[in-house]
């Protein structure tokens, strides 16, 4: 490492990147002394002994508040990225967000601020102040990206212009993340986590039918929000090594929430199961599948066959209702209009309370019952499977230890680090501006009409986590293969009425059959994997090194190889042999608990509702792989190493529940339903419109917009009361406002409403049926939905990869394949056999 000190570059009144600007030294000259910007050399193949970690040759500056921007950019610095937070003179807003804590320094501090922002340097700058803005400017000369959640008028205020940017630092990805994109008629919307939600269509499916609709609570919109733009961020990084240029991407909160809403409403499309509140289990299911009460707390069973049902009927004693034909048959149970009215389901809820949470997991492991409870949040941080991983990092602030979680991915050669706090404010600005880094310089390469163009991938994916994340890589232009079998094939390939998802997930694939029951079939797709960069699966642990494809074996036919396992709780630890699918994951992360009505009002007592409707497990472990594999493709290109990269999808769901975690640590508070509350906002809410199910969200996020809401609403008896600018005043009000607002709307038509109150600077939102909001500008304008109308599949709509790319942009390469389609390809362009040795092989059972 180079720690001498280069010439500043000239402070003129130019901006760097333009005509007149004299740029500094080349890259990774020096050190900032006392701060963690450190510039590593450029590293070549072999020397990644030089390498802390995946992404310590990267520059992040993260310009923005709240979550998405915050959250994308501690991703990076999870990595080993250098990350400078840049913060206005009073902070960012989360420096005041709940639970706060006082430290042994006789400071409020917030956990929420150093859940978001652990890692980080801060820097204090002012758009206002012309120097400041012309240091930002330096500092995105040396930046290898830039992460942001700006409005439109403070883009402007930065001089922020995304063509100007792409002219000034061509080496630059840029990462815009906003509520409705940066393109479309809802560009200039204010939005917060609920409108999305409402107009994904996710909260059209989450609640009791005939009760209000429910959301997904602690901003779980955005994190997903922030996984997708650092996703497209590490492609465009990684198509960057070879072309040396940046490009902007422009990611929507509301299209990736609609790609995940989307792709799950497939499951039962084609039956035509109408997406909507379904209580507490998943309708058009195998019964029982839902989420269940018991003697003291809840579980969730996922059941994929009738003789679960059959089952759990023999440990019931077989009772007298049984011999009823429809109670004994689980496709009937779970296909009917109400909950607790068949016999069936009445007698096994009550069976169910009988039973403690413990004694239910017993049971499932001695009869092989899919089965998880929902923890607390207490539980979640006692879990002894997360103790053994070590996926608890510390972080110790002003006198206080803090546990916040990891993510779900554990790599192998470069580990996830989380070991500071959050920044001080302003920790960085006098040494960065004494001595500014020195401007990047790359040479142009050969551009890539795909970001993972050469990049071949064996997917090994079932269901939805797995084949998301290999989808993901295959629209951006990676070749991936599906290993089947005519015997075992994925479930949403062999049930008809799944087709559809099938379809959505397994788009821009190849399909090769083999055996790899037999160890021929086994062998060949070893030789097959000496030909591939990565090779990734979701089995249970064990299957793979069962059927001769463990790491190991991966390895010696393949030094560099990138593998990639997405088990339910990872390779090791008490629970490793744990079986499961999404809703046992959000179980055990305590999600599930949180989903529901509060009790207060009219309302008695809190009720769970959970959300099965919704895979968000799945969702979250998939994006998390896609993650894990760009990761790990990267610093195999900067250093020839490949590495076994080990997944969870219980970690990869308690990763974004910083919030109820952090809250029992600092309040000893277990949380528990959240209705559509928001720790942050108040108002913030759904609330029912003129007309048959029509509903708007709304959220008063600051006094202003508490004003304007009062004024858009005739509400002049609240707004003349001052007390009332004040979020915790109205918290204690909040029945007679909720009241107020739920009047003024219900007389209103919910799109007029809508548009009045986004007039005057509030943010809300229609919540839009799926159907509707596929039809909708605000999805049109984005290309939401490809029709694929290719192949061997009944013609359906499916989701784009919602991640905007300027240059690289993702796309549909291929319909989704038929079983065995690219045989031909695979066995004799890639494995090289001959005629006579493929017939001979699919003769004895190897290649079927």
């Amino acid at each position: 490492m180079n720690n001498s000190r280069p010439r500043a570059p000239s402070r003129n009144s130019t901006l760097p990147g333009q005509p007149g600007y004299r740029a500094g030294l080349p890259r990774r000259p020096h050190t900032v002394p006392g701060s963690r910007w450190q510039y590593e050399t450029v590293i070549t193949p072999g020397d990644s002994e030089q390498i802390m970690s995946a992404l310590s040759h990267l520059r992040v500056v993260e310009l923005g508040g709240g979550v998405t921007a915050p959250f994308c950019a501690r991703l990076f610095a999870d990595l080993g990225a250098q990350v400078v937070k840049v913060e206005p003179a009073n902070g960012d807003e989360s420096r005041r967000w709940e639970p706060l804590f006082t430290g042994d320094d006789g400071c409020e501090h917030s956990a929420m601020f150093h859940y978001l922002n652990a890692g980080k340097d801060s820097l204090s700058l002012d758009p206002d102040k012309p120097e400041d803005i012309q240091f930002l400017h330096t500092l995105l000369c040396s930046t290898d990206v830039l992460v942001e959640n700006l409005g439109q008028a403070e883009l402007a205020d930065w001089r922020l212009d995304a063509e100007k940017l792409a002219e000034r630092y061509p080496h630059l990805v840029h990462t815009g993340i906003s509520p409705y994109g940066r393109t479309g008629p809802w560009a200039d919307r204010p939005g917060t986590d609920l409108t999305v939600q409402a107009s994904s269509s996710l909260t059209v499916a989450l609640g009791m039918p005939g009760d209000d609709p429910l959301c997904l609570p602690f901003d779980q919109a955005q994190y997903q929000a922030a996984f997708h733009g650092f996703a497209a961020a590490l492609c465009a990084l990684y198509e960057r090594e070879s072309s040396g240029e940046g490009q902007l991407i422009d990611i929507s909160v509301l299209q990736v929430l609609g790609y995940l809403v989307g792709g799950m409403s497939l499951v039962t499309a084609k039956r035509k199961i109408k997406w909507q509140k379904a209580g507490t289990r998943l309708k058009g299911g195998i019964y029982p599948t839902g989420l269940f009460e018991c003697a003291d707390g809840f579980i969730c069973v996922a059941t994929q066959h009738a003789r679960q049902w059959k089952l759990f009927i023999d440990l019931m004693g077989n009772p007298d209702w049984a011999e009823d034909e429809k109670q004994a048959d689980a496709f009937y149970l779970g296909n009917v209009e109400e909950e607790g009215v068949e016999a069936g389901d009445i007698a096994f809820r009550a069976w169910l309370k009988q039973q403690t949470r413990a004694e239910l997991l017993e049971i499932a492991r001695e009869h092989n019952i899919i089965l998880g409870e929902v923890k607390k949040s207490n539980e979640v941080l006692d879990s002894a499977q997360f103790a053994h991983r070590d996926f608890w990092a510390t972080l110790e602030v002003a006198g206080m230890e803090l546990k916040i979680p990891k993510l779900g991915y554990q790599f192998e050669k470069t580990p996830v680090a989380i070991e500071s706090a959050g920044p001080a404010l302003d920790s960085l600005g006098a040494s960065i501006r004494e001595a500014p880094p020195a401007a990047i310089q790359m040479t142009k390469g050969e551009r890539q009409s795909n970001a993972l163009a050469g990049v071949r991938v064996l997917d090994f994916g079932w269901n939805w986590a797995g084949p998301m994340a290999g989808q993901l890589l295959a629209d951006m232009g990676a070749e991936v293969i599906r290993p089947e079998t005519v015997g075992r094939q994925d479930n949403m390939r062999a049930m008809d009425y799944a087709s559809w998802f099938f379809c959505h997930n397994n788009r821009s694939k190849m399909s090769a059959c083999f055996n790899i029951a037999k160890p021929e079939g086994s062998a060949l797709v070893r030789e097959l994997a000496s030909r591939c960069d990565v090779v990734m699966d979701n089995f249970a642990v064990g299957v793979m090194a069962k059927n001769g494809l463990g790491y190991e074996a991966l390895k010696e036919a393949n030094p560099d190889i990138v593998a990639v396992s997405m088990s339910m709780a990872g390779q090791q630890g008490p629970e490793k042999g744990m079986r499961g699918f999404a809703s046992t994951a959000s179980a055990y992360a305590g999600m599930e608990g949180y989903v529901g009505y509060q009790k207060g009002g009219d309302r008695g007592e809190d009720q769970t509702v959970g959300f099965l409707p919704f895979g968000l497990g799945d969702t979250t472990q998939a994006i998390q792989g896609a993650i894990a594999t760009l990761v790990a493709l990267l610093h195999r290109k900067r250093t020839g190493e490949g590495q076994f990269v080990d997944m969870s999808l219980n970690e990869s769901m308690t990763a974004t529940l910083g919030l109820p975690l952090l809250d029992y640590q600092i309040r000893q508070q277990v949380a528990g339903p959240q209705g559509t509350s928001h720790r942050v906002y108040f108002p913030n809410g759904l609330y029912r419109c003129r007309g048959e199910d029509h509903w708007l969200a709304l959220s008063v996020r600051n006094s202003r917009e508490w004003q304007s809401l009062c004024q858009a609403m005739g509400l002049d008896h609240l707004s003349a009361d001052s007390s009332l600018q004040d979020v915790q005043a109205r918290r204690e009000r909040g029945a007679e406002i909720e009241n107020a607002i739920a009047q003024w709307c219900a007389k209103q038509d919910r799109d007029v409403a809508t548009q009045l109150l986004i007039d005057t600077g509030v943010p809300a939102a229609p919540q839009l049926e799926i159907d509707e909001r596929d039809a909708h500008q605000v999805s049109t304008a984005r290309d939401f939905t490809f029709r694929h109308d290719q192949g061997s599949f009944v013609p359906c709509r499916i989701y784009n990869t919602p991640w905007l790319l300027s240059r690289t942009p993702p796309r549909v390469q291929r319909h989704a394949p038929a079983l065995g389609e690219h045989n031909d390809y695979v066995y004799r362009g890639l494995l090289g056999l001959s005629t006579d040795q493929v017939e001979e092989l699919s003769a004895s059972e190897v290649l079927v």
